[in-house]
């Protein structure tokens, strides 16, 4: 466990040889010295040869070298693979050849060397059959696919789960593949575009993509066998799902990947001209099965949009028809969001209504709060601003931070009927429902109208512009969340927040030759320490600086004692902060609680963070709450106007209703004291 924890998170590998070294030479002085002087101790008393100190003393010269058989790379590999921990990547090679330029080391001349192309492949059998044997994994599984919920919260909520042919027939388990490019050295060095997917696009993906689809084939069929306490059987998988920007989905696909053709949408086959102005789909240019052989004969992607029939169509539960998974973080944050905020603030500048000078001033003096400060807007220029063609300079975290917030930054200066401050909070309305983890039958039906109407405002406001690709493919949102459930689940935000592993491990080794076979090699360690910990599924909650005290000297705490079921005797711990599950709670941020018989929101400020048993492996976090009561919604400010109770409430952490914390800000209207709450996303 200890090579294991030091391979996952060391920066150079060379580095654990060396602790393992001088680790081994410690505990060996160390236990050398224990030894002597224990052995010594029993000799006096007359015990030296008692059998049990002759067992106690053969405890000590095992000590004496705790690294014994692993003192090697190759050793510690060896005994992490034989364990079953360890997957090795496998090398898999093109049916091509390069040449690279190698230096001979006597000569120091420079020739061209042939070498087989490559690419690595982690074997999918056992990865799976490893991942399900962890303990209370199946058992999660299993009770995920029972539940029952008056939402759609997950792929198995949607229409494509329920008549799938192998999900609903015996119990299996959905895969969803996710692709994308990531660049490895920095993007405005000289290096950029050398290490990127230069031999996919050679050889096609569909090269990279053939074992894969050979163990899905297999999985598909015969499944792997498992025996665990919660399942013994057989469990069979499929793809249910490709995932990534549209760029990589459609290579992945088969589709063309140029966006300014006549036929970009992967949905349906509606023409460039018709899209532009589109406000509500043309149900018989959807894309099925059968119109998409039609289209491979035709084998005019001009016509179709259609360039090869992908390898995943090999598969026996999967069409690349069936394939509807959008990417919101690609289409809103960083395409339809960021190009609406340009257009609206260069109009409301253009109006004199706001000038860029004021609303640079507002960024940087808005209280954002712990909640958003990490997604700070950065500052706007005039010509990012006109040039409404060019990324906008913020990450997609950035640009949803903007969007939601924009509102209480400049709404006060705003008057109540203009019509383009009225497109972004449609789009907004939109973003409500589009990022929600739950939405419901009735939900799906208002998000396709109000999607229909802020294309149409967009059409009226903009009468030189169009449309674009990523506005149309919004129109097949409602659609995408009947078949697979809320669309969050599929978007590209954490799946990229993963680039960050790879980029920092390239960064150290500065090794550059066989570099997949580095990063697939680094990867396995870290999930090798993973298996071992057993920490797949564990949320061990870090805990911050603070002070042990009484509970009976905290605040308010007689009001909440029965929720929190100890004595007030009791001592607990007091910390600045807890992070746990990827969420940050202190003192001072907002939470929400639930919603009220009418569905509006209600939200509770934290005024304690309580960690009981703090000593332990799993501590106990309590939340003391002050209720704070919703008196409505300010839709010019798309916010909910709060104000605080006197009513205290104790609740544990799981127990909140959403996991993300929020801030209760003022807006910048003059007399105007009431605060405002705004919701990531609506909340069901």
């Amino acid at each position: 466990m200890f090579l294991a924890n030091l391979k996952s998170s060391a920066n150079t590998l060379s580095s654990v040889n060396n602790v393992v070294h001088h680790t081994s030479e410690l505990i060996d002085n160390i236990v050398e010295t224990l030894q002597a002087k224990t052995m010594s101790l029993f000799a006096k008393f007359g015990h030296g040869q008692d059998p049990e100190i002759e067992a106690l003393n053969q405890d000590f010269l095992m000590s004496h070298q705790p690294f014994k058989g692993l003192e090697s790379d190759f050793k510690q590999i060896q005994y992490f693979t034989k364990s079953g921990h360890f997957i090795e990547p496998i090398e898999e090679e093109f049916q091509g050849q390069s040449y690279v330029q190698r230096t001979d080391s006597e000569t120091g001349t420079v020739r061209q060397v042939a070498v087989k192309d490559t690419f690595q492949h982690v074997p999918l059998r056992p990865l799976l059959t490893k991942l399900l044997g962890i303990p209370g994994i199946m058992k999660s599984i299993i009770d995920w696919q029972h539940r029952k919920r008056d939402s759609l919260q997950d792929l198995y909520d949607g229409e494509y789960c329920r008549s799938h042919p192998l999900f609903s027939r015996e119990f299996s388990i959905p895969l969803m593949l996710y692709a994308d490019d990531c660049e490895m050295v920095n993007p405005l060095g000289s290096k950029t575009g050398t290490h990127t997917s230069n031999d996919a696009k050679q050889y096609s993906i569909d090269a990279v993509l053939c074992p894969i689809v050979d163990e899905i084939q297999h999985l598909e069929q015969e499944g792997i066998v498992l025996n665990t306490d919660e399942y013994q059987g057989v469990v069979k998988f499929t793809v249910v799902q490709m995932l990534g920007d549209n760029l990589g989905l459609n290579a992945m696909l088969g589709y063309n990947e140029s966006f300014s053709g006549n036929h970009v949408c992967r949905w349906c086959k509606v023409h460039r001209d018709i899209q532009r102005v589109q406000t509500v789909l043309e149900p018989e240019l959807t894309r099925t099965v059968n119109t998409h052989q039609t289209d491979l004969d035709l084998a005019n992607p001009s016509l179709t949009g259609l360039k090869r029939d992908s390898v995943l169509n090999r598969l026996s539960f999967y069409h690349v028809t069936h394939n509807v998974a959008p990417d919101i973080m690609h289409d809103i944050l960083e395409g339809v969001g960021p190009y609406e905020i340009k257009l609206v603030l260069n109009a409301l500048i253009d109006q004199k209504v706001l000038s860029l000078d004021q609303l640079n001033y507002r960024l940087t003096s808005f209280d954002y709060g712990f909640s958003d400060r990490v997604n700070k807007p950065s500052l706007l220029s005039r010509h990012d601003l006109k040039n409404v063609d060019k990324a906008m300079r913020q990450s997609a975290a950035q640009t949803w931070c903007l969007l939601r917030l924009l509102p209480l930054l400049i709404g006060d200066l705003i008057p109540e009927d203009n019509q383009q401050w009225e497109l972004l909070l449609m789009l907004l309305n939109c973003m409500e429902f589009i990022f929600s983890p739950s939405i419901t039958s009735p939900g799906i039906l208002f998000l396709e109208k109000i999607i229909q109407e802020h294309h149409s405002l967009f059409l009226e406001l903009f009468p030189d512009l169009h449309l674009r690709p990523k506005h149309h493919f919004m129109l097949h949102y409602p659609m995408a969340i009947k078949q697979l459930g809320p669309l969050r689940q599929y978007w590209a935000m954490r799946f990229e927040a993963k680039h960050g592993f790879f980029k920092r491990i390239c960064h150290v080794t500065c090794n550059f030759r066989n570099i997949a076979k580095t990063m697939a090699f680094r990867h396995q360690l870290m999930q090798c320490h993973h298996f071992m910990s057993n920490s797949v599924l564990s949320h061990i909650p870090e805990i911050g600086p603070g002070n042990s005290s009484f509970l009976a000297t905290v605040e308010g705490i007689t009001e909440i004692q029965v929720a929190l079921d100890v004595p007030l005797f009791s001592e607990a711990y007091l910390p600045a902060w807890v992070k746990y599950k990827g969420s940050e709670y202190r003192s001072g941020m907002m939470v929400f609680l639930s919603c009220d018989s009418e569905g509006d929101p209600q939200f509770g400020l934290i005024k304690t963070v309580l960690v009981l048993n703090e000593t332990t492996k799993s501590p106990i976090i309590k939340l003391a709450i002050q209720k704070w009561q919703t008196t409505g919604f300010e839709r010019h400010f798309f916010a909910y106007t709060v104000v605080p109770t006197s009513s205290l409430i104790a609740t544990n952490i799981d127990d909140l209703f959403d996991h993300h914390p929020l801030h209760a800000v003022k807006s910048y209207r003059e007399n105007d004291d009431r605060l405002f709450i705004s919701l990531r996303y609506r909340i069901i």
